[in-house]
């Protein structure tokens, strides 16, 4: 029998609530339980804490992730890009090359020419 992502999710969140924290600030829940969800089906599912200490959040883990994050806005911005909604440069607005940053009212897409 396979268990589905939204199970996993709630044993773990249930198991942290258990221990008097609060799931989603100790622990990336949804890469956890995505991890044991994919896990079932090619290996012997890893031991529950095993699992969910892996996952743990710290203050490094987060460093980590907001330095890469960091990263790929600037690289974004480098490129002509907008870092704050993710849009790459040619991604933007066909009419008037703003990103989704900004309200397109009044933008008309230009016709195409055939």
């Amino acid at each position: 029998m396979t268990q589905s992502f939204e199970t996993f999710k709630g044993e773990i969140e249930r198991a942290l609530s258990a221990c008097g924290v609060d799931p989603h600030e100790w622990c990336d829940v949804n890469a956890a339980a995505s991890f044991m969800t994919d896990d079932q089906h090619t290996n012997a599912p890893d031991e529950f804490w095993t699992v969910v200490r892996r996952h743990r959040r710290t203050p490094e883990r987060e460093a980590a992730i907001d330095r890469a994050m960091f990263l790929d806005d600037l690289e974004l911005e480098l490129t002509g890009g907008c870092g704050l909604c993710g849009l790459e440069a040619d991604w933007m607005c066909v009419a008037c090359g703003r990103c989704n940053c900004d309200r397109h009212d009044q933008c008309t897409r230009p016709t195409a020419a055939v």
